[in-house]
């Protein structure tokens, strides 16, 4: 289960940034080589389950955007689709990191009201047996 999320991870961190950093109009071709270079990187760090590593990376990469946004490099509308891309996958990111929940194994199933008359049951089945024995 843990590989199958890893790799569906990495596959939408790829496609989801590599098509919204992809060279457009609204996209100068040297800014968006330079995010591509940063998602090919999240996506690996992801891939090798270095979650922290890609959430770190994907970062940077949402400060790389505003900053091309605020020099005229990337349009709104392209800034707002890569964040929102970024946004999706570092949710994502932050399941995979969530460790599933565990068993408690100090609960057992003769614990509470309905536990103690299990046992209790079993302790006069016990004794009756042994009577049965002696007789």
């Amino acid at each position: 289960m843990n590989r199958l999320l890893t790799a569906t991870l990495a596959a939408c961190l790829g496609v989801s940034l590599f098509a919204a950093c992809a060279a457009a109009p609204d996209l100068d071709k040297g800014v968006a080589g330079n995010l591509q270079t940063r998602v090919a990187t999240a996506k690996q760090l992801a891939a090798n389950k270095n979650f922290p590593a890609a959430l770190a990376e994907l970062q940077q990469l949402g400060q790389d955007v505003t900053t091309a946004a605020e020099r005229g490099q990337v349009s709104q509308q392209r800034k707002t689709r890569i964040e929102a891309a970024i946004s999706t996958i570092k949710s994502d990111l932050d399941t995979a990191m969530t460790p599933a929940p565990q068993p408690d194994p100090t609960a057992t199933p003769s614990s509470g009201k309905d536990g103690k008359k299990q046992e209790e049951d079993a302790k006069k089945e016990a004794e009756n047996q042994k009577d049965k024995g002696k007789n």
